[in-house]
């Protein structure tokens, strides 16, 4: 009996590898990466694609920088940047909807008190993770800290750790323990514009960490951690990553030249969730293109692994959809949506993911049974770098997979294929 269970994995891992190796794409994913790679849109890169039941590739490619020293690894770790609004912010308020502790159809004021008497306060989460509230895009508080003469403010920022200062912006300075308050008044002063009208913006989820405290009295990234990462083997998904991992384990992203004045490398890139200390659900999160996938596929078998259910199935369906059907928003609840052809016009239209300012993406699309997650950090060096969308490589790696073999694939980025915050 052990004998024919043997032979039975054997023909089926077999089986397995002659269906990755018919695949069209798989030939040629290595060359459109390694191409991007001598273009200069990115240093190195993680990619992964899953279709109709097989791992189709999981690999790395290139270097840390452009210096070919640290050769990119599946371990390696990414600053994923805005991909946090969904695989943290929205997975929390998807998790805290299941338990019974929010609605999407919530009143903000409800759930967060900074925006209790303002004009946010009667807006719905809905409205407000589906960018259809007239919220401003972003605060750059980082320009609010540093006195005259450009030197850093004594009751904001301290070049060491202590009860005062114990959150780290980088490797050389910490900020108050009462910033991230004060992030929040900011973001209560803010105006509305326009609101029903489509306009990104990330400050409510800016708001999250601060929830998890006070009402499940737990740390944030705890919460995370035990109710969704660890449970499904997400276990290099995490925030501060210099606390678990080390250095050469993480890929750097930017030589900051406006802000840190060095090279950003460890710490979150994204300037505002710097003086969150790098816990926001706006960006912090950092991770490897497996533990990214691994929510993916959470999120494509509809909240459950491996049998288990951790979030009811109509949820995911009802945060993933369109949130404003009949208008020119395009988003669900937290999730970005296809739309012509962005990030592919091979899409389905239930299909949803998100992309980040670093240079990271991932895609799930149900009706395809299809994942793909890319990982680089095309901002190294300097942000200015537009290669991954001038190249269209995001959608020509979907178009790949998608498309049949015998079809072409259009050259031209779109116009909306571009990073996020």
């Amino acid at each position: 009996m052990l004998k024919k269970s043997l032979l039975v994995s054997f023909w089926m891992l077999v089986l397995s590898q002659v269906v990755h190796a018919q695949h069209p794409a798989v030939s040629r994913f290595d060359s459109l990466i390694n191409d991007a790679i001598t273009r200069k849109a990115f240093p190195g890169a993680q990619l992964y694609v899953y279709y109709q039941g097989d791992t189709l590739i999981n690999k790395s490619y290139g270097y840390h920088t452009y210096d070919s020293v640290t050769a990119v690894n599946n371990q390696h770790l990414y600053d994923l940047a805005s991909l946090t609004k969904v695989l943290a912010g929205t997975l929390s308020v998807m998790g805290w909807t299941a338990q019974g502790f929010m609605d999407p159809d919530d009143l903000v004021g409800v759930h967060f008190p900074a925006l209790k008497n303002t004009s946010k306060g009667k807006q719905t989460l809905r409205e407000v993770m589906a960018h259809q509230a007239g919220w401003l895009p972003y605060i750059s508080h980082q320009n609010t800290v540093f006195t005259s003469r450009g030197r850093p403010k004594s009751r904001t920022l301290s070049p060491k750790p202590s009860k005062r200062y114990p959150y780290p912006v980088d490797t050389e300075w910490y900020v108050h323990k009462n910033y991230p308050k004060k992030i929040a008044k900011r973001i209560a002063r803010t105006p509305v514009v326009d609101p029903g009208t489509y306009k990104y913006s990330g400050l409510l989820f800016f708001l999250l960490p601060d929830w998890s405290e006070r009402v499940l009295r737990k740390p944030w990234a705890q919460y995370l951690q035990n109710e969704f990462y660890l449970p499904i083997g997400a276990d290099r998904l995490t925030f501060r990553p210099l606390e678990r991992f080390k250095p050469q384990e993480i890929v750097p992203t930017e030589v900051d030249t406006l802000f840190r004045k060095k090279l950003v490398h460890g710490t979150v890139h994204d300037e505002a969730a710097s003086m969150m200390g790098g816990v926001s659900g706006n960006a912090g999160l950092f991770g490897n293109a497996h533990s990214v996938a691994q929510v993916a596929h959470l999120l494509l078998a509809r909240g459950s692994f491996k049998s288990t259910s951790m979030l009811p199935a109509d949820l995911v369906d009802s945060f993933t959809a369109q949130a404003y059907p009949g208008t020119n928003n395009r988003r669900g609840i937290g999730f970005d949506k296809p739309e012509d052809n962005y990030p592919s016009s091979r899409l389905s239209p239930e299909s949803y993911g998100h992309t980040g300012f670093t240079g990271t993406f991932f895609w799930v699309d149900p009706k395809n049974d299809f994942i793909v997650v890319l990982l680089t950090n095309r901002v190294y060096p300097s942000r200015s770098q537009q290669g991954l969308y001038d190249l269209g490589i995001r959608r020509k790696i979907i178009d790949m997979v998608l498309a049949n073999p015998d079809q072409t694939i259009p050259v031209e980025a779109h116009k909306t294929d571009k990073a996020q915050r």
